[in-house]
């Protein structure tokens, strides 16, 4: 969406009948025909990946420079995290439903680790060189045949967050009612990224301050409480409505006021996306059933008129 004050988007925010900012937004359907919609939604794009904390050790050789002996330490530390979280989502995943995309948690830890995080401790010891990152480990879930679509929305299976709306394309003057539900209890912000890059949060909101979300309860936004409604009006294209979840509290992003409760990130949605990730692992590296399970999910509407 794009706005025209203080920011563009394809959708115009409204308080009480007043026309503040350009957003954008849906006619709400009747509450009844959400209710099963969640397990037919397919998101436009979906991340799914386990944030870990993990130490990484190599030790001294004469056959290896200190340089080459840190390198170890962190290729250490990241086939760890792999692994930790191959196995904890194994633990934690309905697998007679669900698949692990190899293409996703691979064998290679350079290509399947992101490092959000990391301490360099150096020598121990005058025998090992220390390392401590905060891992993201990406992987990939899918349905085993058809029948094991709406399984993914169970209360056992990976967490899932989906977001909707009721149709894709929206025309001058239309409103619009985004939908969120999760499978299990979950934290999360939910966000409005114009064509032009411009994020604006639309939970949680300065008058709904809800991050906090219970497991199977459609969400609606706006919804009681919220003092803004999203009016589709000029500039048009595409907008996409992203969530981030995860099963703890999501890391601080510093915001900026635009009105009526919302707020601006100025940056971009890569480094966004960064600082909500600066979330608290739980457990430590020992712990194979530690970690924190991340899930973020893109939802595209085209405006025009």
């Amino acid at each position: 969406m794009k706005t025209s004050f203080p920011y563009r988007s394809a959708m115009r925010l409204t308080c009480l009948g007043t026309a503040l900012l350009a957003l954008f937004w849906i006619v709400p359907p009747k509450a009844d025909s959400q209710t099963t919609r969640a397990v037919q939604v397919t998101p436009d794009k979906e991340k799914r990946s386990l944030i870990r904390s993990v130490d990484g050790y190599a030790f001294l050789s004469e056959d290896m420079t200190l340089a080459e002996t840190r390198a170890a330490a962190f290729a250490n530390a990241k086939r760890q995290a792999v692994e930790m979280a191959r196995t904890y989502i194994q633990s934690k995943t309905k697998v007679e439903n669900f698949v692990i995309k190899s293409d996703k948690i691979t064998a290679s830890a350079e290509g399947a680790v992101t490092i959000l995080e990391q301490k360099d401790h150096g020598v121990e010891d005058n025998t090992r060189y220390h390392v401590w990152i905060k891992a993201e480990v990406e992987y990939g879930m899918e349905p085993k045949g058809q029948g094991a679509k709406g399984h993914e929305m169970d209360a056992d299976g990976p967490l899932t967050v989906k977001v909707w709306t009721s149709k894709k394309q929206y025309k001058d003057g239309d409103n619009i009612n985004i939908f969120v539900q999760g499978n299990r209890n979950f934290y999360a912000r939910i966000v409005n990224i114009s064509s032009d890059g411009t994020i604006i949060q639309l939970l949680p909101n300065a008058y709904r301050k809800i991050n906090f979300f219970e497991a199977g309860k459609i969400y609606k936004i706006p919804d009681q409480g919220d003092l803004f409604s999203l009016t589709v009006s000029p500039p048009y294209g595409e907008d996409q409505i992203v969530v981030y979840a995860s099963q703890v509290p999501l890391g601080k992003v510093d915001m900026e006021e635009v009105g009526q409760g919302l707020s601006r990130y100025r940056g971009t949605r890569a480094a966004f996306a960064a600082k909500t990730r600066g979330i608290a692992v739980v457990g430590g590296a020992a712990d194979t059933g530690s970690g924190a399970e991340f899930y973020e999910a893109a939802w595209k509407i085209r405006t025009g008129r």
